[in-house]
């Protein structure tokens, strides 16, 4: 596979590769997706948060699998939100994160809250039921 096949590759996923530096900082080694683009200036990913100490651990030797946590959340300056997933791959001499757009996050979100409205719901209703049975 040529470079120029894979960066094809890379796009058409609409992924954000980043290597890490012995610094510590993450430097893009593949083109950056527009999604990506708002939230990707700070190279450390402090929004990330504990995911970054699980990743650490998890480079502490190569591997071939690989530790994902999502979803995620950012929302850019337009104040449009994205939802993704992030991989930590370990490989020798080699520590990335890969960021992939999660394109049914929104749709499950909506599926999850309209489950907890009907949860609710139920939950209002049920002290009803129990208190006209009471006095019978």
């Amino acid at each position: 596979m040529t470079p120029e096949s894979l960066e094809a590759v890379v796009r058409a996923l609409e992924i954000g590769v980043f290597e890490q530096g012995a610094d510590g900082e993450f430097t893009s080694v593949s083109p950056l997706p527009d999604w990506m683009r708002a939230f990707s200036q700070n190279p450390t990913f402090p929004f990330l948060g504990s995911f970054l100490n699980e990743a650490r651990r998890f480079w502490s030797e190569p591997r071939d699998t690989r530790l994902t946590w999502g979803p995620c959340s950012e929302t850019d300056e337009t104040g449009r939100t994205f939802y993704f997933r992030v991989s930590a791959l370990s490989l020798p001499d080699h520590k990335f994160l890969v960021f992939e757009l999660d394109h049914h996050a929104e749709e499950t979100r909506e599926i999850l809250q309209k489950a907890r409205e009907v949860v609710l719901h139920r939950q209002k209703a049920a002290p009803r039921d129990l208190d006209s049975t009471d006095g019978s």
